[in-house]
């Protein structure tokens, strides 16, 4: 069992990219990557975002009066800022050098965090690009999504279009 101490640690360890999961990357401009937090360590990170999600969500509209964005999911944007347990989690060096190796650059800085939560009869999330939403000026731009839960077809998977 892995505790605190290691817990975050592990998160510096790095995540072994070959040179044709970068190049895929680079030509579709996504790429599912398996066991980037292994399940002995989301087990620990989970009860801990989890907790921090709870505190800070105001949503509590049913969802028959909400929007389309609103039954979507819960969010909490910059968890990290409120919740220090999340903080290493968020912030990890594993996370940035799979977005710099990816994207082909030095480093990376964190924009935002988003902690998304699909609720049981929510709504769909609709296509959408993110990079539309970011007021940057670079294509040097990269999402993670990072599932806390096993995640199967009967759920409502998250597609990709190249």
């Amino acid at each position: 069992m892995i505790n605190e101490r290691e817990l975050s640690t592990a998160l510096d360890d790095r995540y072994p990219l070959s040179d044709a999961q970068t190049a895929a990357y680079q030509r579709d401009g996504h790429i599912l990557l398996r066991g980037v937090c292994p399940r002995r360590e989301m087990d620990l990170w989970r009860p801990k975002i989890v907790d921090a999600v709870t505190k800070y969500s105001t949503e509590r509209r049913p969802l028959s009066e909400r929007d389309t964005y609103g039954k979507a999911f819960l969010q909490i944007t910059n968890l990290w800022t409120h919740e220090a347990r999340v903080k290493p989690f968020v912030l990890a060096r594993r996370f940035a050098q799979i977005a710099a190796e990816l994207m082909g650059v030095s480093g990376v800085r964190l924009y935002h965090d988003q902690a998304l939560f699909k609720e049981g009869g929510g709504g769909h999330t609709p296509w959408h690009q993110d990079q539309h939403y970011w007021p940057l000026e670079t294509d040097h731009t990269i999402t993670m999504w990072m599932p806390l839960v096993d995640i199967t077809d009967t759920m409502g998977v998250m597609g990709f279009a190249s």
